[in-house]
């Protein structure tokens, strides 16, 4: 094995030692030199490790709190800074890269603590893996396929507004939805800095870590159709934070921002007008006017084209079309559900259709195949 390189057994035989506190010099002789790039220091008590993901430290005397784990590799870099134990580890989110380190402090005896609304996603994993509904046909659910793989232990929850006092900092939850339905952030004031550890709600300036998450139908469609659907939500939460009036952004991917009004509102006008590019070429706009109402007339939107009356040789249900020749029979193009079966089966009883010869999938996708 690569000397600078940890196997997974001395990555949790070092995640053990610190958070049993068992001293530094023990693990100082298994892991790494923490090197300055992957460390930076907002304060006395206050660093940020920079990993897979940005993991905050917060420390009082020989002891830590972690805001996000990532990978536990973070483990890497407290003795250098003096910490032989971890007391609690709060997360942002339920997400994989946020919390795939979370086994390695829970079993050491670190206390759990995560986002009230999200709690079925750390301790209950199993229930999200069993639903053949989180497997498939998962078109009208937010995106969640990055859950734990295995559930963690929960030792307490947090939501809007609660306080965390740890040492010289005061710890404020904000909620800050959008990312995911539950997704909180933490505004810590020590040292006399207030920074907020934001999880994905940015990533730098006017930028996002992903737009999928925010795939959202709200009350006006399905999440299949919503794209950036929770937007409305991020920016109320980017506002929030923005009220908070911190001096530094700390995301999860991403920049370190010392200017958090400028990274937020350069965000928004940005998501914005994202939207406003999707908006011009959708054609959702046909099918779900009341979506765009707002939208309608914009100058630099294509125009939806003049359209012409289905023919009457040609069915259709769902995803499913059927083409009827002179003679009766039909070929069928789909058929993505049960229901839909049924439908081409009371075309025969009708006498609609004569004879299905042929079935033509045009894809893979279970609303077109199941």
């Amino acid at each position: 094995m690569n000397k600078d390189t940890l196997s997974r057994r001395v990555l949790l035989q070092g995640a053990g030692l610190v958070a049993a506190g068992l001293g530094s010099r023990v693990l100082a002789e298994i892991a790494p030199k923490p090197t300055g790039t992957r460390l930076t220091r907002l304060g006395e008590h206050l660093y940020v490790y920079h990993g897979p993901i940005n993991v905050g430290i917060v420390r009082d005397g020989p002891t830590a709190l972690l805001i996000d784990c990532g990978d536990a590799s973070v483990v890497d870099a407290l003795p250098g800074l003096g910490i032989t134990s971890v007391g609690q580890v709060v997360f942002t989110h339920h997400h994989r890269d946020q919390a795939c380190g979370a086994h390695v402090f829970a079993t050491e005896g670190a206390k759990i603590r995560v986002p009230e609304a999200e709690r079925s996603c750390f301790d209950d994993v199993a229930s999200y893996w069993k639903n053949p509904k989180d497997r498939w046909r998962s078109y009208n659910a937010l995106p969640r396929p990055i859950v734990l793989a295995e559930s963690v232990r929960v030792d307490g929850t947090l939501k809007n507004d609660d306080t965390i006092r740890w040492g010289a900092a005061t710890i404020r939850v904000l909620a800050t939805p959008g990312h995911t339905e539950g997704a909180v952030s933490y505004l810590v004031k020590v040292d006399g800095k207030r920074v907020v550890f934001s999880g994905d709600c940015i990533y730098d300036e006017g930028r996002l870590w992903d737009l999928h998450s925010l795939q959202d139908g709200g009350d006006e469609t399905d999440d299949y159709h919503g794209f950036m659907g929770a937007r409305k939500e991020l920016a109320k939460s980017l506002l929030r934070i923005k009220t908070t009036a911190p001096d530094v952004l700390v995301p999860s991917h991403g920049q370190i921002m010392s200017d958090p009004p400028r990274a937020i509102n350069t965000l928004l006008k940005r998501m914005d007008t994202c939207y406003d590019r999707y908006v011009a070429i959708s054609a959702l706009r046909h099918y779900f006017p009341k979506m765009f109402r707002r939208y309608a007339g914009r100058k630099h939107h294509m125009p939806i084209g003049p359209g012409k009356p289905v023919p009457d040789c040609l069915h259709h249900f769902s995803t499913t079309w059927v083409l009827v020749a002179r003679s009766g029979a039909a070929l069928v193009m789909d058929c993505g559900s049960r229901q839909a079966a049924d439908w081409v089966r009371k075309l025969l009883d009708e006498g609609k259709i004569r004879k299905v010869e042929a079935l033509w999938v045009t894809h893979y996708h279970s609303d077109h195949v199941a």
